[in-house]
């Protein structure tokens, strides 16, 4: 409509212009109607997804109200959660759980079933590392490339959804249909949606169970550390031997039960210095009063026990590190601090059977020396006989009556010398030591085994080394004869004939003693064994077995050494090192 002039009336352009607006606010009011309702859905499918998944704790569960409420929000044939190892990425991927939509089955995979799987096998579609963080849609995708797909399949249309949480990928949710249906848009969009959701939720539930599997495997360390300690404690209380533990002072921490047999019971021993139960503290080299003990050291001690009796002990000691403070050390917690362990043995009753052992081998070899001795006692048992038989004639002068009583003086004095000898030998040892000189202790040993008859046919020669100082050493001088007795009577015994050679010689801070003879030899099956208690090669009857056993005894007993030098036809020779003694 227009005037006359054909001018629009002004009212008329005022009502267009209104009309116009009224349509943009229309459109407006219809886009932000619409925005309103896809808002409203998508928070209505959050809602949803967090209904479904809020109440789930395991991971099975959780992957099959994941797998069920994406079905029923996208419409799929199949789908596919795959798991990545922790702190791995997506490179390399484990399907655990797997859902066939149209027949509503659900199958959880445990770690040790799970079937890996790698998004190198996309090929070329395959996305780089690190790019995969929104749905990735492969449309037409060969079978191979659905991690569900069979060589049967046609096409497929797949979704690659990323289940992330603060950007770190936990894993895919793969969804699959024919590609007769492919996915949409809107498909990818609610998938993202829920996989933020999902993600949350999988964060949780993983982070849940590796908090219920860390709680269980120390759960499982601790059960294993009180098994252990208590299998330890039943150890240490039911040990044959005396145990200890020692603080940096040498003050006694833990004593076992075996501790008790010597009177005391563990409070008793609790907090006492170890030291003072030992007779002679001060004779434990390196171990001084206030201080812990050598650590990987053996002494010899003797023990008194509750009731005041003397026990002869070997100490055994080790050192132990710890995080804590062992002993009641006063130290910071958590620093680091050692206690000493001690191993006690008594060796009382052992020490005496070893005595009695070899006093019993000193008696066998009285009885070899029993017929040497006869015959010696026989030759002037007969002088004594002629020469009272010519003075009970009564016709001797003064001066041959003085004679012969003189000799059958000579020859009591030669028989008692021979007795006294061998009684002196028979008694048990009384176990003191002295300060000896071989060179002066060996001629009156062999004094006493050179008138065995095994010896008649031997030359026995003495190498005293007396150009230089005194052969010093300390030891029981009953041993040192009966060492040198045993040696000299096997090697009389195996030549029959033949040079016997008793030699003394010195290395710095030792003394050689050295026995040789020129007899058939030892073979080197023979030398093996030649020390092993009750082995003989002599014929039954006429040996025990035990005299070059007890000689090794009796020389490791002064930490020396006995070694055998020997071949078959070129003698024996059996060389002992003891400790040199001051003089």
């Amino acid at each position: 409509m227009t005037d006359e002039n054909g001018q629009i009336p002004a009212e008329l352009s005022r009502l267009k212009e209104l009309e116009a607006k009224l349509d943009i606010y229309k459109s407006t009011l219809t886009e932000i109607y619409e925005q309103y309702d896809q808002k409203l859905e998508e928070l209505s499918l959050v809602r949803r997804m967090g209904d479904a998944l809020r109440s789930t704790r395991g991971l099975s569960a959780l992957s099959q109200a994941l797998l069920e409420t994406v079905a029923h929000e996208v419409a799929v044939d199949r789908l596919v959660l795959m798991l990545a190892p922790e702190g791995q990425g997506l490179a390399q991927l484990f399907i655990r759980a797997a859902y066939w939509a149209d027949q509503e089955i659900f199958s959880f995979f445990e770690p040790t079933l799970a079937v890996p799987w790698s998004l190198a096998g996309l090929g070329p579609l395959a996305p780089a590392e690190g790019q995969l963080a929104t749905p990735l849609t492969i449309m037409s995708a060969a079978p191979e490339y659905d991690p569900l797909g069979r060589p049967e399949d046609t096409a497929r249309s797949l979704i690659f959804l990323p289940l992330t949480v603060r950007r770190r990928p936990l894993g895919l949710l793969v969804l699959s249909r024919p590609d007769s249906r492919p996915f949409t848009p809107e498909d990818e969009r609610m998938l993202a949606i829920m996989g933020d959701q999902a993600g949350v939720a999988l964060s949780n539930v993983l982070l849940f169970d590796d908090l219920t599997r860390v709680n269980q495997r120390l759960t499982e360390s601790e059960s294993r550390a009180r098994q252990v300690s208590n299998y330890l404690q039943r150890l240490l209380e039911t040990a044959n031997d005396a145990m200890f533990t020692l603080n940096h002072e040498g003050v006694i921490t833990y004593a076992n039960r075996k501790a008790g047999q010597w009177g005391w019971t563990k409070e008793e021993l609790l907090g006492r210095e170890f030291r003072s139960f030992l007779a002679e503290p001060e004779g434990l080299r390196g171990w001084a009063a206030g201080s812990p003990p050598p650590a990987d050291e053996n002494f010899e001690a003797v023990l008194i026990n509750a009731a005041g009796e003397r026990r002869q002990v070997i100490l055994s000691t080790s050192e132990v590190s710890g995080e804590d403070d062992p002993g009641g050390q006063g130290g910071e917690p958590g620093a680091s601090y050692a206690s000493w362990m001690m191993l006690v043995s008594d060796m009382t009753e052992r020490k005496h059977l070893e005595k009695q052992l070899i006093h019993s081998e000193k008696l066998a070899s009285i009885g070899l020396l029993a017929a040497g001795v006869a015959h010696e006692v026989g030759n002037p048992l007969s002088a004594i006989s002629g020469y009272a038989q010519i003075l009970e004639a009564g016709d001797n002068s003064e001066d041959e009556r003085r004679e012969y009583l003189s000799a059958i003086i000579n020859q009591t004095g030669r028989i008692q010398k021979i007795l006294r000898e061998l009684l002196d030998y028979s008694r048990p040892s009384k176990g003191v030591l002295a300060l000896l000189d071989l060179a002066e202790a060996l001629p009156r040993t062999l004094s006493m085994i050179q008138a065995q008859r095994v010896f008649r046919n031997i030359q026995v020669e003495l190498d005293l080394d007396q150009e230089h100082r005194p052969h010093l050493v300390t030891m029981d001088p009953d041993h040192l004869t009966q060492i040198t007795i045993i040696i000299a009577m096997n090697a009389a015994q195996a030549m029959g004939q033949g040079d016997f050679k008793i030699a003394l010689s010195r290395d710095p801070g030792w003394v050689r003693l050295t026995f040789s003879d020129s007899g058939p030899g030892i073979a080197p099956e023979v030398a093996d064994r030649i020390f092993d208690p009750f082995f003989t090669t002599k014929d039954p009857g006429e040996g025990t077995g035990l005299g070059l056993s007890i000689c090794q005894r009796l020389v490791d007993s002064y930490q020396g050494r006995i070694d055998l030098k020997s071949a078959p036809g070129q003698g024996a020779t059996f060389i002992i090192s003891l400790p040199e003694s001051g003089g």
